[in-house]
Formats: structure tokens, sequence, C-alpha cells
């Protein structure tokens, strides 16, 4: 008798609303995903953390708007708490100052509570993988963000050819583990292009330097489903 196959994991998935109506649609939605499973929801920020904290799960969706603080002001904990799990913020405040402040704290993905069911599944899809996704409505404000606010740099820095190929793989999402198997090199490798590239460009995070790569032309934020920041 044939051994029985392994069963897939499944991503762990807390949702963060204080609506409960909403809550209660995503976890249906959420639920019908293969692979995935919804282990709590939580209306308020201490609840969330708390939550995240004992659950440690895969995947967090975050509105911003809750009592007593808003969720923006939760990101920073949640990355502490649970470094491992990725954040779709999915909400109806998504103005470019929370657009920005999102993309400092962390966030990996933007979704406008306006946009549909296919579109929110197709975010948690691409989140859930190592990817970003970013709505359209929020590509074109952080396309904004970047020609009114270019990094420090500017376009000052003169990149190798390497450094720019590790740089698109920065801004793809990918860890240094990752951008060393797509390239065919050791992630010690990886390690020092990134180092020279904060030296080189006086950048630091993921965020700056992935608009960075937007303005040098690497990258194309306005795609739905982004690789792009």
């Amino acid at each position: 008798m044939p051994a029985p196959l392994p069963q897939r994991p499944r991503r762990r998935v807390v949702i963060v609303d204080d609506h409960s109506a909403i809550t209660e649609m995503l976890q249906q939605v959420i639920e019908l995903m293969p692979g995935h499973k919804v282990v709590g929801s939580a209306e308020d920020t201490a609840g969330a953390l708390e939550l995240c904290r004992r659950e440690q799960p895969d995947l967090i969706v975050l509105d911003l708007v809750m009592p007593p603080d808003s969720g923006l002001s939760l990101l920073a904990p949640l990355r502490a708490a649970c470094s491992r799990a990725r954040i779709l913020i999915f909400s109806g405040h998504l103005e470019a100052d929370s657009i920005e402040r999102a993309l400092s704290s962390g966030a990996h993905g933007l979704v406008e509570k306006m946009a549909g069911l296919d579109e929110f599944r197709q975010a948690l899809q691409a989140v859930g993988s190592g990817r970003v996704y970013f709505c359209r409505s929020t590509s074109d404000a952080i396309r904004n963000l970047v020609n009114l606010k270019p990094p420090r740099a500017g376009l000052s820095a003169r990149l190798s050819d390497r450094e720019k190929t590790v740089l698109r793989g920065l801004a793809d999402g990918l860890s240094s583990k990752e951008i060393s198997a797509r390239l065919g090199i050791s992630v010690h490798t990886v390690v020092n292009h990134r180092t020279r590239l904060t030296k080189k460009t006086g950048l630091r995070g993921v965020a700056q330097l992935s608009r960075y790569a937007v303005q040098l032309g690497l990258v194309e934020p306005s795609v739905a489903v982004c690789p792009a920041l």
C-alpha cells in the first residue's frame, strides 16, 4: 500500500479588524482558499498583539482604523512579536501619508476595501508567497511618492550591473538566500552587494532601496501584483 502523500503546510492567518461583519466575510473567503487557515481574529490593537504573539501566524490581514490606536501603530510591534509573519493591509483609509508609513513600517501589501474579493485573494496569495502586492490606486500613490520624495541618493550613485540585479531582487521582495539562488552566487556575496548598496546610496532598509529601484527604472510600481516595492 503506497504511503500517503504529505499534507501541504497551511498558511496560518490572523485577521485584525474592528468590524465583525468584515472579519466573518474574510474568514469565509480565506478558509475556502487552498492551503490557508484562519487561526484567530482581533478587533483592537491590544488583542491583536496578544493573539499574534501566541499564534505566530504566517499572514496577518490588518485594518488601519481600530481602537484605541491605529493599525499603523501596531505594525512595528507586530513585526517584533512575529518577525516571520507577512502583513497585508486591507483598509478603506489608504491615503498617501498612511501608505508611506505602512511601507516604512514593513507592510508587504496594500489593498483598499473597495477592491473586489478576487483581488483580495490575489493579494493574500502573493504576500503569502513572499511577494508584495499593491492595488492599482496605491500603486499610483507610490509612484507619486517616488516623484515627490526621491531618495537622498538621487541618481548619483554609480552601481555595477550586479548591484543593480541585487537591488532588483530586493525590490522583488526576495531574501538574500532567494537572490543567491536566482543569480547562482553565494549568500555571502549577496550580503556584500547589499552592504555596498547601502554605502553607495546612503539608503537603509528594503523600503528605501525599493523606492530607489523604482526611480532607477529597474521595476515598475504600477503593476497590480507588484514585484516592485
